[in-house]
């Protein structure tokens, strides 16, 4: 699973996350992508009862719905800090990121950070 996710990483943003010898200098942001990734994984895996009666939601007895927006924000912030790191000419150009925001330069109506964060999500984690 290390491996894919790495694999993954290094084309989406120029980096490897997991294992002794990852690229990221900073031990807190490694550790940081783990628990994301750990938390996605268990919130993609339960059964959300307001997804079956709407109006559970209102209630929230599993304390899901807050989950999974503290879960968004900070997988948010994780991926702006990538972006702007690409952004800042921090990394090579030659990932996804890079491209996406070379043609971001071009086209940015159609490549908003946005566009580019929902992109690297769906890439790396499904």
């Amino acid at each position: 699973m290390e491996t894919s996710f790495n694999t993954m990483t290094r084309i989406v943003a120029g980096k490897r996350f997991f294992g002794d010898d990852c690229d990221v200098n900073d031990v807190e942001k490694a550790n940081e992508f783990k628990i994301i990734l750990k938390e996605l994984v268990l919130l993609a895996g339960i059964n959300n009862r307001g997804d079956f009666l709407p109006i559970v939601r209102w209630f929230d007895f599993d304390n899901l719905e807050k989950n999974l927006k503290r879960m968004g924000k900070r997988t948010d912030a994780f991926l702006q800090d990538l972006i702007n790191e690409h952004r800042n000419g921090n990394h090579i150009a030659n990932t996804m990121i890079g491209h996406l925001l070379a043609l971001q330069r071009s086209q940015p109506e159609q490549y908003t950070d946005q566009i580019i964060k929902g992109l690297s999500l769906v890439i790396n984690y499904f």
